[in-house]
């Protein structure tokens, strides 16, 4: 439904929208419109809008840019929504027991989420294959403390097929360590699978990791009287 907008000196604009979240703090709104701005001639079709917002949110209430571009229609009022900034980066949510397997996961994931975020997508692929490997040495060293330098000084590959039983977890893991492979060597060998696969089964992995730790938690709790 498009919204009209007064810009003053009798120049009025139509957006297709307003924007519908906070990019600071990502809260779904209605954002309260301060003021409206043209970058050229309404006549222009290059001309652009700026709208300076502010976040509903009473924990955010922050100002921030929604930004528009002229449509090509008949009337040279209309505007379409492009996007809203600053863009805020959000840590990836990672459940407490990934955290305090491999506390090194957590940041060398959250890094490279951020790297991917900034659209640095060359150095985000690299960072997550860095952050598999922590996560999979990490929780094979809690489960087989007595083979912590062998587990550290072998091949990813290696550990994963010496040391992890579930199979489940075992083909996720292998399969995220081949699309995690491809994104720091020249030739890819999986080019039908990218940057959001290599997410998905680090996801998984992560999955099959808490779902072992809280079974044996549970287990050990809950024995049979």
């Amino acid at each position: 439904m498009h919204k009209r907008i007064e810009l003053g000196n009798g120049i009025t604009v139509d957006i297709d929208r307003a924007p519908d979240k906070c990019p600071i703090c990502n809260q779904a709104q209605l954002p309260a419109n301060i003021f409206a701005k043209l970058t050229g001639d309404v006549e222009n079709n290059k001309t652009k809008l700026e709208l300076a917002m502010e976040c509903m949110n009473l924990n955010c209430a922050r100002l921030y840019i929604s930004r528009y571009s002229k449509t090509r229609s008949t009337y040279n009022y209309n505007f379409k929504f492009e996007q809203s900034i600053p863009e805020s980066f959000n840590a990836p949510n990672i459940s407490q027991e990934i955290i305090e397997t491999s506390e090194s996961f957590k940041k060398i994931f959250t890094q490279a989420s951020e790297a991917e975020f900034k659209q640095l997508d060359e150095l985000a692929g690299i960072g997550y294959r860095k952050a598999l490997e922590y996560l999979i040495k990490d929780y094979c060293i809690s489960i087989k403390p007595d083979k912590e330098e062998e587990i550290k000084s072998n091949q990813l590959s290696r550990v994963i097929n010496n040391y992890v039983t579930d199979e489940n977890l075992k083909n996720c893991a292998n399969r995220a360590v081949w699309l995690g492979n491809d994104e720091t060597h020249y030739v890819r060998k999986w080019e039908n699978h990218n940057l959001e696969d290599l997410k998905i089964l680090i996801q998984l992995t992560c999955t099959w990791i808490q779902s072992s730790i809280l079974t044996e938690k549970y287990m050990d709790e809950m024995e049979r009287n």
